[in-house]
């Protein structure tokens, strides 16, 4: 394997960078979900992680922004790093980063609207006013314009996860993390909250994308991480990895997907 895959990490220059994530590591008690991580995403960049359950693809997501404590190592923001004893600290990663989960976690007595206005209005203490304006265009941006006023109840499975995706931009985030954010959809509601993703990807938006969707790797992602048994056993760019992988258990996981 080549010297940069060594340390699963692969340099970047010049050295613009979003995320770094140097020697990651999680414990949960006696079980080693990863360790000794090694991940940098430069500005805009969309990285994708994939692999088989269990290899600690979401966890990893979650140290990122703490709603994990991280073990060991360090997790650095925009420069900043992550220091889980420091609240101010943590508050000013997190609020750099919006995260999409698998489900929706919409507040089910909230219209859409005031689903995705709550936090900048609650945390931000922003303006009411102004918040709901941006709310609104926001449901138009993810196309549910003529759904503001709807709870989630009376929204399908796709629309949610699109008020789930127009909540965490409405904190405008620098990073965008999505943790199989289609995972819970039936598969014809899939394309619908990929679409929006995608034009997240177009506009420039810095992603970290956990997802079973191999398509959506193919097509929008810079570079694709495939991880098992908490190790990143590959990384490359979608052409490489899809179609010329180098480790024997890439090539197996991807025969299974494919």
């Amino acid at each position: 394997m080549e010297g940069a895959l060594q340390n699963n990490c692969i340099d970047f220059s010049p050295k613009s960078y979003m995320i770094e994530a140097t020697n990651l590591t999680k414990k949960f008690n006696d079980l080693t979900v990863f360790e000794g991580l090694n991940v940098k995403v430069k500005k805009g960049e969309v990285l994708v992680v994939i692999g088989p359950s269990g290899s600690g693809k979401s966890t990893f997501l979650r140290c990122l922004n703490h709603l994990e404590e991280i073990s060991g190592g360090k997790v650095v923001i925009e420069g900043e790093e992550l220091n889980p004893k420091d609240k101010k600290s943590i508050r000013n990663i997190t609020t750099k980063m919006g995260m999409v989960f698998q489900n929706f976690n919409l507040f089910p007595h909230m219209t859409a609207i005031q689903n995705v206005a709550e936090a900048p209005v609650v945390v931000k203490k922003e303006n009411k006013g102004e918040v709901l304006e941006r709310a609104k265009k926001l449901l138009t941006k993810v196309g549910l314009e003529d759904k503001v006023d709807y709870y989630p109840s009376k929204l399908s499975g796709g629309q949610k996860q699109r008020v789930a995706i127009a909540r965490a931009l409405a904190m405008n985030p620098d990073i965008m993390l999505f943790d199989e954010p289609t995972s819970a959809l039936d598969p014809e509601l899939v394309g619908e909250v990929l679409n929006v993703m995608k034009d997240l990807a177009k506009e420039g938006m810095t992603m970290v994308v956990v997802t079973h969707e191999m398509g959506f790797a193919k097509e929008v992602a810079d570079r694709v991480i495939f991880m098992d048994g908490g190790k990143i056993v590959e990384q490359g760019n979608p052409e490489q990895i899809f179609s010329y992988p180098r480790e024997a258990r890439t090539k197996a996981f991807l025969e299974k997907v494919l």
